[in-house]
């Protein structure tokens, strides 16, 4: 199976996606601070990124 540019873009935004879940839940059950920053900034990062790669896919014609 041969996967083209549009499907890679699509398969980074579907984990980014769930990147930004599975961290936010980390930091809502880490008890110290300094973790739960951490895990607050990444998920931030993350979200960032996901929608980056959702408004690149938009402008190319196709759904995240």
């Amino acid at each position: 199976m041969k996967f083209t540019d549009m499907d890679m873009l699509q398969d980074y935004e579907k984990d980014a996606r769930m990147a930004v879940i599975a961290y936010s839940i980390m930091a809502t059950e880490t008890l110290d601070p300094a973790l739960r920053q951490l895990f607050q900034t990444m998920s931030s990062s993350a979200n960032e990124s996901q929608a980056r790669t959702a408004n690149l896919i938009m402008r190319k014609g196709d759904r995240p």
